[in-house]
């Protein structure tokens, strides 16, 4: 069997987990999945089954990336999510819905952005996460992204709930915690859901509960050529 598989990711598993569960039921020795998930995230997660497919990964899955973000505003946590310790505690009181609208074009276009301390770029080979994980400090470096739309969908205190598309690199993590300093409040993301990769979208992605339920035969129906 090879092809790809649209998984529509529970929060709690990692991406690898999600990509064995696939090679298991494919049987197939080449496996892989496009653009790493958190494990408390959840949403759109392609998997590449078969050499013709994961070789071609980065053609397949170019293009823009889209996001339902939950930043909760109040406090900064040393992950940027909800899985870290708090670290930080905003000086100001919550903004008003008028004051969020008023920061978020600031976020918008070609934008500088400083990675998650706690991620898989890597510094003298190793993730930026195994320094992290032993108290070693590792200032990361701002680097250019491009984020082309936030949309303020919800502001019920202390949640703030943002549709962001962007391009590739940029961290939804990192986006929560600059809007929480902009406010002068701090925040951290407690929910992030990716809605789509490129021209694929989590409306045709497959849960993977019913993926795991349906078994190896219920597998061809759900690969697809592109």
């Amino acid at each position: 069997m090879t092809g790809i598989l649209l998984v529509d990711k529970p929060a709690g598993p990692s991406s690898a987990q999600v990509a064995a569960v696939v090679k298991h039921l494919t049987g197939s020795p080449r496996v892989g999945h496009g653009g790493t998930l958190d494990p408390f995230a959840t949403g759109l997660l392609p998997v590449l089954v078969g050499r013709e497919f994961t070789r071609e990964a980065d053609r397949l899955l170019a293009g823009d990336k889209a996001y339902r973000v939950t930043v909760r505003l109040g406090s900064e946590t040393d992950t940027c999510d909800l899985t870290g310790r708090v670290v930080g505690v905003g000086s100001r009181p919550l903004p008003s819905r008028d004051a969020i609208a008023a920061v978020l074009p600031a976020f918008t276009g070609e934008v500088m952005q400083e990675p998650p301390v706690f991620s898989a770029l890597k510094v003298a080979g190793k993730p930026m996460y195994w320094y992290a994980r032993k108290g070693r400090a590792v200032t990361p470096e701002a680097r250019p992204v491009r984020i082309d739309a936030i949309d303020l969908v919800e502001w019920i205190e202390p949640d703030l709930v943002l549709d962001v598309r962007c391009g590739k690199g940029a961290y939804m993590r990192s986006l929560g915690r600059d809007v929480g300093r902009a406010l002068g409040c701090l925040g951290h993301l407690v929910a992030l859901r990716r809605t789509a990769v490129g021209p694929f979208s989590v409306a045709d992605a497959v849960p993977l509960h019913r993926i795991e339920s349906g078994g190896r035969a219920a597998m061809p129906g759900w690969l697809r050529s592109a």
